[in-house]
């Protein structure tokens, strides 16, 4: 699946959970670094308005589906993918990086956001 603005590209990269989790590992085992955005409705709208976003955007290394509206669009185009919120991932991603030893940084919009019990 992938959407186009001008001549940038946006690839979903990654299908799936299994699909992030996996590559997410391989990276931890490499200790190569990457970046992960979780493409969503509203995004597509500040893709559309901002080259900055575009270009932060096509730098990224993994994007995955967050959002049903571009689940759905995925069907429609015949190249689905699944649903992968970011909100979801965290401490998934959190668990994998400690099984392999990575360590971890959480960045936080204020104390009281990095204070929220999990």
């Amino acid at each position: 699946m992938q959407f186009q603005f001008g001549p940038t590209i946006i690839r979903i990269t990654l299908p799936d959970r299994a699909a992030l989790l996996a590559a997410v590992q391989d990276h931890f085992r490499a200790r190569t670094g990457f970046a992960l955005a979780t493409i969503n409705l509203d995004h597509l709208v500040k893709l559309r308005a901002s080259a900055a976003f575009r270009a932060a955007y096509a730098a990224q290394t993994m994007v995955v589906a967050d959002g049903n509206p571009i689940v759905w669009l995925s069907r429609l185009a015949r190249r689905p993918v699944s649903l992968v919120p970011g909100a979801d991932m965290v401490l998934p991603l959190a668990r994998l990086a400690a099984r392999e030893g990575v360590p971890l940084a959480l960045v936080g919009s204020s104390e009281a956001s990095l204070a929220a019990p999990v």
